[in-house]
């Protein structure tokens, strides 16, 4: 008897492991793709504040360094 409830009792912990191994790789990769669409809005927000800098009026510098923030954020929302 215990030659056939060995089989059994490994098979059981070899299907719970591949189980729970697919959530936990279903949950990763949904994590990561998330992370990638915040890293492609921030990664577009640091190009355009380096190009903001450029500009020499103190005034039009902060409305053009507003506008990437609020364009980062609005990215942000659209990432799931």
């Amino acid at each position: 008897m215990i030659t056939i409830e060995r089989p059994t009792a490994l098979l059981r912990v070899g299907l719970a492991f591949i189980l729970g191994f697919g959530i936990f790789a279903s949950s990763a990769s949904a994590t990561f793709a998330r992370n990638r669409c915040k890293d492609r809005c921030s990664d577009r927000y640091n190009f355009r504040k380096d190009l903001c800098k450029s500009i020499p009026l103190k005034y039009e510098r902060h409305r053009c360094e507003d506008a990437a923030k609020h364009s980062k954020e609005s990215c942000k929302h659209g990432c799931h």
